[in-house]
């Protein structure tokens, strides 16, 4: 008879009031007799009554309190308590559907996986009222570094990761905008992912999650980073995979010209290493910038465009 599986799920918690309780009672409903289930609650130094509430749950979970250190110490504090063979990370605002952990727990075991994924949804609430805005269905390719560092994200709600996995890992405290993305694209090079079909996790839009909106400077300098980092990964063997070269360059010219509109100091770094990258670089449009590199070279089109961009602001 096989070993009964433990899961861990590791919930950080920083004045989360509001939302807490239907966070804390979706894990708790994970619950099934075909494995073990423990539920890890980290108050990261919350100065609301999310203490209260964590308190009220002290006999079915494994309550942890520390100082505010932020959400990616919260969470490496809770997998260091952790016992699970399986790891469930969930912020304290979102939800795990029913039997989703049972469900991604099968397929693992069942094709020798380390991470399981799924569909999930938005949602908004009013009142007790909750109201589902969007169901995202999307699959991970065959090259799943390349498909997470382009476009693919999913809360960490949606996935289960095999311990042995988290073990490697560390959450990116220098990218605080998009340490999600990172840590999944950490896991992909070490990971065989698996799909569970099915709405696996619903995901809350909140005013305090804005942090983390498209164009932000902040969210745009650490895609910046991040694709500074990822490219000293694949730098080796970038000649021959002319796609990955080609999401960082992609990349890297999303962050100049957000760079260019905020003024901020990173603008040149983000040109040179471009060049860096891909020595003589000729954009193919649009059709003046293409024109005007040819003539003076990308970087000296590129600050060209930065004056017009902030003449048309």
């Amino acid at each position: 008879m096989a070993d009964i599986q433990t899961v861990s799920i590791i919930i950080p918690v920083y004045n989360a009031a509001a939302t807490l309780p239907a966070t804390i009672q979706s894990a708790l409903g994970q619950k099934d007799e075909s494995f073990n289930l423990e539920v890890i609650i980290v108050n990261d130094g919350s100065t609301d009554q999310s203490h209260v509430i964590i308190n009220n749950y002290r006999e079915s979970c494994k309550i942890i309190t520390t100082e505010n250190h932020g959400v990616s110490a919260a969470r490496t504090t809770g997998l260091e308590h952790a016992k699970g063979d399986y790891i469930q990370y969930l912020d304290s605002d979102d939800l795990l559907m029913p039997g989703k952990i049972k469900q991604q727990l099968k397929a693992l075991i069942d094709n020798q996986a380390d991470i399981a994924y799924g569909e999930w949804q938005k949602f908004t609430q009013k009142g007790e009222e909750l109201n589902v805005v969007e169901t995202i269905t999307r699959q991970i390719s065959t090259d799943a570094e390349l498909d997470i560092f382009n476009n693919f994200w999913c809360p960490p709600a949606v996935l289960l990761f095999s311990r042995k996995i988290t073990d490697q890992l560390t959450w990116k405290s220098n990218l605080p905008v998009i340490q999600d993305a990172r840590y999944l694209l950490d896991a992909a090079a070490i990971s065989k992912f698996i799909y569970v079909p099915g709405v696996q996790a619903q995901y809350r839009i909140m005013q305090t999650r804005s942090l983390s909106q498209r164009n932000s400077l902040a969210f745009v300098t650490d895609c910046f980073v991040n694709t500074s980092e990822i490219y000293e990964r694949w730098k080796d063997g970038l000649e021959e995979n002319p796609d990955k070269k080609q999401a960082l360059i992609n990349s890297l010219r999303y962050c100049i010209t957000e760079f260019s509109i905020s003024k901020s100091k990173l603008f040149e770094k983000g040109i040179d290493l471009l060049l860096k990258i891909a020595p003589g670089y000729i954009p193919a449009e649009p059709a003046l910038h293409h024109n005007i590199s040819k003539l003076l070279g990308f970087k000296n089109a590129e600050k060209l465009a930065a004056i017009k961009r902030n003449l048309s602001k």
